[in-house]
């Protein structure tokens, strides 16, 4: 049986890390991967949180950088316990998911879609309107995958700073 395609395309590698700064460092400067917008995801601005469907309030410090239209997101985890926390534990750094384009859906619709075949979110949150979710899907795919939904003409808000200095215009 042919099930219904979710993924659309990959769109972006995310890495998790012990030190972004070091982190930001060895990409730009080794790999020439930026700028790169920095953002600290925290209440207030991040609302939703979510562990394994259990409200749990947790906080990142990510940064943000394309080559192409490939998104490349190095995070940090903060305060509180987090899958990114997890991962650290577990596997060290390194890459922690991939972040996928299922079409014109809902989160909510992805969410069950994702669900109905064996994987429930693991991790959710929102950042001003800005939904995410992780599933559990290392398990049986050996990684993670996210998805992120926006509203038509939601933007991204300005960096809290960039590195190694804001994009030309």
């Amino acid at each position: 049986m042919t099930e219904t395609p979710l993924v659309r395309t990959v769109t972006q590698v995310g890495i998790v890390v012990r030190d972004i700064d070091r982190a930001l460092a060895e990409y730009t400067h080794k790999l020439g991967i930026g700028p790169w917008r920095v953002y600290t995801y925290a209440p207030p601005r991040l609302t939703g949180m979510r562990i394994r469907g259990v409200d749990t309030p947790y906080s990142m410090k990510l940064a943000l950088a394309w080559t192409g239209d490939m998104m490349w997101e190095l995070i940090q985890p903060l305060d509180g316990p987090s899958i990114y926390q997890e991962f650290l534990r577990d596997h060290g750094e390194g890459i922690h998911h991939a972040m996928v384009d299922c079409g014109a859906r809902t989160l909510a619709e992805v969410k069950a879609e994702f669900a109905a075949r064996g994987w429930p979110a693991l991790m959710e949150g929102n950042f001003l309107g800005s939904q995410y979710a992780y599933f559990e899907t290392e398990g049986s795919l050996t990684t993670t995958i996210e998805v992120r939904w926006s509203a038509p003409g939601w933007q991204r808000p300005e960096p809290d700073y960039w590195y190694p200095a804001p994009a030309e215009a």
